[in-house]
């Protein structure tokens, strides 16, 4: 009977500390995506997901887009098409939160990313290839996209694109 008091309590307590520490998990460790995405990142504008669709061209010297956007949490699918000389790819890659989440709960990544499949190896002149991918959860952020060829870390235009999620 002396245990039947603490019970309730403990098992009140079990479980706030388990929502505490879900509130500020994220997949991956540095996405902010997983199930307490929100609780680290509220939505900027109130409005995530959609289906976006980019065809988008790369030659030697640029890509035919430098500026992309969407909302969060959305499925986007690119399509990359090469029209220069050499091969060219695509990635979009990690930024910092605190700009936008400068009071985000202890625990919470400082960086968010896109997920791993927003990427293309370098496809040959002429080629094309799409890509399909979820957009992460962090918004009102600025995430950078380049060409995934080694060759082309030296053309400005080839390393300077955003993707801006809304």
């Amino acid at each position: 009977m002396a245990h039947a008091g603490r019970s309730p309590r403990l098992h009140a307590a079990l479980g706030l500390l388990g929502v505490a520490l879900v509130g500020c998990s994220s997949s991956g460790g540095d996405s902010g995506g997983g199930g307490g995405a929100a609780a680290c990142f509220p939505d900027n504008d109130g409005i995530n997901g959609g289906d976006y669709t980019f065809d988008l061209t790369v030659d030697d010297t640029a890509f035919s887009k430098k500026i992309i956007s969407t909302q969060n949490d959305a499925q986007a699918t690119v399509t990359l098409k090469n029209t220069g000389t050499k091969p060219h790819g695509f990635a979009v890659g990690c930024t910092g939160t605190a700009s936008s989440y400068p009071d985000a709960p202890a625990g919470c990544p400082t960086v968010a990313c896109f997920p791993s499949d927003a990427t293309l190896a370098p496809i040959a002149p002429g080629a094309s290839q799409t890509i399909t991918f979820d957009t992460p959860t962090p918004d009102n952020l600025i995430y950078p996209f380049k060409s995934t060829e080694p060759d082309d870390s030296t053309v400005p235009a080839l390393n300077d694109g955003q993707w801006v999620l809304m």
